[in-house]
């Protein structure tokens, strides 16, 4: 379940890769748009923590999914039907983005408050691509009568049977917009300054963690939770500890600039 969008000659656009291109696209106005006084910098920046990000998520899908495709090894690579895993997204995001930076010696925690802005919308477009592909679905419910009409829909699964479900993906879309309504209150109000990145992904990890806790795809079990429910919370724990770590730089850079000669 993956409609074809576009097709011109030879070459089809699917839903799943329209919407995640559509996000590709918002973050790097942000970035480029944010750091535009060295903006060929920035852009190199977008182009390692694309090609990074894209690698960590279907590594991450490939590893949680490793039954499946240990039996199919040559699909493993073929991201033309979907199948990222946010988790490996993010890091390899970030190890592109801040390691393209350090070398490219821009602003660290500048760049980190401008992927703190991009985190809302890859999250956002990236619950688009799943209603669009359905993907992300929620577990099977009795019956719809017994839940609000935007809370449980008809929704297919990955094979395309249809049962009454959680509105999984509108849930995700709904935490999305406030984490984005919150990175705009922050920029707004110059907050948190080279911590933004760090709270916005402790509170969508912690998000998901609950969110996973009703989606309807299979994923192996680990420590008796789902292994992204699992993998969510160790994102979270990591988050904060970042969090904490760039606010307590941040008071003792403060304590030294306030101190006596």
């Amino acid at each position: 379940m993956n409609p074809i969008l576009v097709q011109v000659g030879g070459i089809q656009i699917r839903a799943f890769t329209f919407w995640i291109a559509v996000g590709a696209l918002l973050c790097t106005a942000l970035i480029v748009g944010r750091g535009r006084a060295r903006a060929i910098a920035h852009l190199d920046v977008v182009v390692a923590a694309a090609l990074c990000g894209a690698i960590g998520a279907r590594a991450g899908h490939v590893a949680l999914n490793w039954a499946y495709f240990a039996a199919h090894t040559s699909e493993i690579w073929s991201l033309s039907s979907g199948g990222l895993n946010w988790h490996g997204a993010l890091i390899g995001c970030l190890l592109g983005a801040l390691g393209m930076a350090q070398w490219r010696r821009l602003d660290v925690a500048h760049l980190r408050d401008s992927l703190a802005l991009c985190l809302p919308v890859a999250a956002l477009v990236n619950w688009q691509a799943c209603v669009a592909a359905a993907c992300g679905y929620g577990v099977e419910v009795r019956t719809l009568a017994d839940y609000p009409s935007w809370l449980a829909i008809e929704a297919p699964d990955i094979y395309g049977i249809a049962a009454p479900r959680l509105n999984v993906p509108l849930l995700g879309i709904f935490w999305s917009l406030a984490l984005g309504a919150l990175a705009l209150l922050l920029a707004w109000r110059n907050a948190l300054p080279g911590a933004r990145l760090w709270l916005l992904s402790a509170l969508y990890a912690l998000g998901m963690a609950l969110l996973s806790g009703f989606r309807g795809e299979y994923v192996p079990l680990w420590f008796g939770m789902r292994a992204d429910q699992a993998l969510d919370l160790i994102v979270a724990a990591w988050s904060v500890l970042l969090c904490v770590a760039a606010l307590t730089r941040q008071a003792r850079a403060r304590k030294a600039a306030n101190a006596p000669n």
